[in-house]
C-alpha cells in the first residue's frame, strides 16, 4: 500500500486537490514562496493555520535592520514582494548606520502591522494560480522512487488530502509550539494561536533531524498610560528611501507625518527585580529547554550575563495608525505576569504603566539545516524544501528571502532546470542560506553585516545591480520593470565614466568652494573622479562645478558617489571575490564518498559526507574541515575524469 493510499485510508480522509505545488505554513517565507511559484506559472496551495495572522510580525511590528534591510532590497531585487508592502504600510523609516558607512548603511521602517497583514493577504488572494487555505497539515505524503524519497503531497488534521509534486515546509515557530510564561506553560503559537501538532514526528518519520529552539515576544503597553515627557523622542528621517527599486519615486508617506519612537533605559529597580526572581524565571529553573537567540536576549538574560551594565535600553514601538499599543523592545522575557508588571512599572515614564499583552516565550520544533541542499530541498526527500524559521533562522526578513529561493528552485526542480543558487559574492541572501546548509546553527540564526566578507559590494543601494538579472532570468522581473532597471544602470554607468573624464582648473571659483567646505584648492586640474574621493566633497557638494551634469533621482547620484569614492577599496574586493568564485566554480560530484578518499582526516570525512557539499568552495567552510583537507582533496578530484565531476563548473545565474 503506498503512502498516499494509507493517508486516505484514515477515518474521515478524502481526496480534496492536486495542484503542482504545497506550500505549508503562510507566515513571511509561505508567502514569498508560494507568490514566487505561482507567478513562475505553478499551481500553488498556500495553507495558512489562521488566516487573519497571515504574514504576522508577532515578535515585533517593524521591517528591515542592520543587515535585514539589505535582504529586504534583495528579495525586491529578485523580484519578491516584502520590500513592495514595506514601503506601502510603513509608519516610520531610518536609515541606520549612517556614520559608518555605504557598506553597512540599512534601511528600518516601522510597520503598521496590520495594514501589512491585510495587504498581504490581498495579494495572494488577488495572484492568479494560488489558493489560499486555512487548514492544519499533520503529515507529509512521500513515495519510495528507486530507493529514494519523492514527496507526493500533504494531510490536514481534518483528514483532507492535497496532492503536489513539490512541497514547501514554511511553519516558523508552530511545530510543537509551547507557551512560557513564569510557572505556567501551554501549548500554542505566536499570539496566543494554535500549535502545529503531529508535522514534527511527520518529519521525524521521514530520517529529518530536528532540534528545539526558544525565542520571545516582548510586552506591549497602552500609549495612554506612559508618559512620555520623560522618554527620548526618535522621529523618522526627513529622506524617506523605498525598500522596493519599483518606488524610486516615493512612498506615499512624508517625512512630517511618521509616527515617532520613543527610548528609554531599565533603571536600578528594574535590576533589583530581576535579580531577586530569577528562581521564577523559566530560563534559570530549567523549564526552558529550548535554544534563544544570542543577539535577542530576554531582559533577565542581559542582567545575568552582563552584571556589569547598570542598565539596558528599552524602545517604545508603535503597532500602527489605528492603535494604542506600544512595543517595548528590549524587555522580552518569560518572568510571571505578576513580575513583569513591576519590571515594567520600574522604568521612567512607565509608573503607571498598562500591559495589554504580556511578555512570553516560545519554543519550537525546526530542522537541523544541514539536512538541506544550497538549493533549500532536504537531501533525503526529494522535492521536499524548507523556508524560514523551520531552517533555524530567526526574523521576518531572512524567513521571507529563504521562502523566494525555495519557491523559485521548487519549479526549477519541476522543470528539470538547475536550482538557482546565491552564492555568497552575490547577496546577503547567499550569505544566510551557505551559513544554514554549510555550517548549521545551533541558536536561532540572525544576519548580521559582519558574516558578509564581501559586504561593501554587497550594499542596500547595489542590491538591483547584483540580483534583478538574476530575477529576470529565472522570470519574477517583467518586462516594464526590466526597461527601467536597464535605463537605471545605463545612467550611473554613464555618470561614472562622465566623472572620469570631466576635468576641473584651478580658478577662483572652484578654490573658493573648496576652501568653504573645508577642502584644500586646487594647484593642478583634476577630474570630478578624483575630487569626489575628497571625504568632506560629495556628489551634491560638487554640482556648482559641473553645470552639464545630467538630472539624476538620489538614489541614482548615491550609487554613483559611492562607487567612485570607494572605487579603489571595490576593485581590491572585487579581485578578492574573483579567487572565491573560482573555488566556488569548482564542483564534487553528488555522490562523493569521502569515506573512500585516502588522506581526509576522520573528522573531514564524516562531515563532508553528512553536509555533501556541491562545491570545492562550500567544502572549505564546513566546521571541521582544513585547509589540509581542502589540498586533499582537490588532488583528488584532478585524478577524475572530467565527465566524472559532471560538466565542470555552475552558472552563477
Amino acid at each position: 500500500m503506498t503512502n498516499i493510499e494509507q493517508a486516505l485510508n484514515r477515518p474521515n480522509a478524502w481526496l480534496a486537490d492536486e495542484v503542482d505545488i504545497i506550500v505549508v505554513g503562510a507566515g513571511h517565507a509561505g508567502c514569498e514562496a508560494a507568490l514566487a511559484t505561482a507567478r513562475l506559472g505553478c499551481r500553488t496551495i498556500l495553507f495558512g493555520m489562521n488566516l487573519d495572522v497571515l504574514a504576522n510580525l508577532p515578535c515585533n511590528p517593524n521591517i528591515g535592520g542592520t543587515a535585514k534591510g539589505q535582504l529586504v532590497r534583495e528579495i525586491d531585487a529578485l523580484g519578491g514582494e516584502m520590500g513592495k508592502l514595506a514601503d506601502r504600510t510603513m509608519i516610520q523609516f531610518r536609515m541606520l548606520n549612517t556614520s559608518r558607512g555605504p557598506a553597512v548603511l540599512s534601511p528600518r521602517a516601522q510597520i503598521d502591522r496590520r495594514r501589512y497583514q491585510e495587504a498581504m493577504k490581498h495579494v495572494v488572494e488577488n495572484q492568479p494560480r494560488l489558493l489560499l487555505r486555512q487548514g492544519e497539515i499533520v503529515d507529509i505524503l512521500v513515495e519510495s522512487e528507486d530507493g529514494k524519497l519523492r514527496v507526493v503531497g500533504v494531510q490536514t488534521k481534518t483528514g483532507a488530502v492535497y496532492l503536489g509534486r513539490a512541497v514547501i515546509a514554511a511553519t516558523g515557530t508552530y511545530m510543537e509550539g509551547r507557551i512560557i510564561i513564569g510557572e505556567r506553560q501551554y501549548d500554542g503559537g505566536p499570539d496566543n494561536l494554535f500549535p502545529s501538532i503531529g508535522l514534527a514526528e511527520s518529519l521525524r518519520r521521514l530520517g529529518l533531524p530536528l532540534q528545539r529552539f526558544k525565542t520571545g515576544t516582548p510586552v506591549r503597553v497602552n500609549a495612554h498610560s506612559i508618559d512620555f515627557d520623560q522618554l527620548e523622542r526618535q522621529d523618522g528621517d526627513k529622506r524617506i528611501v523605498p525598500f522596493s527599486f519599483s518606488n524610486e519615486d516615493g512612498v506615499d508617506l512624508k517625512s512630517d507625518e511618521q509616527r515617532p519612537c520613543y527610548v528609554t533605559w531599565t533603571s536600578l529597580e528594574t535590576g533589583r527585580i530581576i535579580r531577586e526572581n530569577l528562581h521564577r524565571s523559566p530560563l534559570y529553573s530549567g523549564v526552558i529547554e529550548g535554544i534563544g537567540p544570542r543577539y535577542c536576549p530576554s531582559v533577565e538574560d542581559k542582567f545575568v550575563k552582563f552584571p556589569d551594565k547598570e542598565r539596558h535600553q528599552v524602545f517604545f514601538e508603535p503597532m500602527g495608525w489605528d492603535t494604542e499599543e506600544l512595543y517595548l523592545q528590549g524587555m522580552s522575557t518569560s518572568m510571571p505576569e505578576d513580575v513583569q508588571v513591576r519590571m515594567v512599572r520600574s522604568l521612567p515614564g512607565c509608573e503607571h504603566a498598562v500591559i495589554q499583552r504580556s511578555a512570553y516565550a516560545i519554543e519550537y520544533d525546526c530542522l537541523d539545516p544541514t539536512c538541506l541542499k544550497p538549493s533549500l530541498e532536504t537531501r533525503a526527500v526529494s522535492g521536499l524544501f524548507g523556508a524560514g524559521q523551520i531552517n533555524g533562522s530567526s526574523g521576518y526578513e531572512e524567513a521571507a528571502a529563504q521562502g523566494l529561493i525555495a519557491g523559485i528552485n521548487a519549479v526549477r526542480l519541476l522543470r528539470g532546470q538547475e536550482a538557482v543558487i546565491i552564492d555568497r559574492s552575490q547577496g546577503y541572501i547567499g550569505v544566510l542560506i551557505d551559513d544554514l546548509v554549510t555550517k548549521g546553527t545551533r541558536e536561532p540564526y540572525r544576519m548580521m553585516t559582519s558574516l558578509a566578507e564581501y559586504r561593501l559590494l554587497l550594499r542596500q543601494d547595489n542590491a538591483d545591480a547584483r540580483l534583478t538579472p538574476i530575477g529576470r532570468e529565472v522570470g519574477l522581473i517583467d518586462d516594464e520593470r526590466w526597461a527601467v532597471f536597464v535605463a537605471r544602470q545605463s545612467r550611473i554607468k554613464a555618470e561614472i565614466d562622465r566623472f572620469h573624464k570631466t576635468r576641473v582648473k584651478p580658478g577662483k571659483q572652484v578654490n573658493d568652494l573648496l576652501m568653504q567646505k573645508g577642502s584644500s584648492p586646487l594647484k593642478r586640474g583634476c577630474s570630478l573622479a578624483e575630487l569626489i574621493k575628497r571625504p568632506e566633497l560629495n556628489y551634491a557638494v560638487l554640482a556648482p562645478l559641473d553645470p552639464a551634469r545630467p538630472a539624476l533621482c538620489e538614489s541614482e547620484q548615491f550609487a554613483v558617489e559611492v562607487e567612485l569614492k570607494y572605487e579603489g577599496y571595490i576593485r581590491l574586493e572585487a579581485e578578492r571575490m574573483a579567487g572565491f568564485r573560482k573555488m566556488e566554480k569548482k564542483m564534487l560530484p553528488p555522490d562523493l564518498d569521502y569515506m573512500a578518499i585516502r588522506g581526509l582526516r576522520i573528522e573531514a570525512q564524516q562531515k563532508l559526507q553528512h553536509i555533501q557539499p556541491i562545491s570545492v568552495g562550500q567544502a572549505s567552510r564546513i566546521s571541521g574541515v582544513s585547509p589540509a583537507d581542502i589540498s586533499v582533496l582537490l588532488i583528488y578530484l584532478q585524478t577524475l575524469d572530467k565527465k566524472t565531476i559532471g560538466g565542470g563548473e555552475r552558472n552563477d545565474g
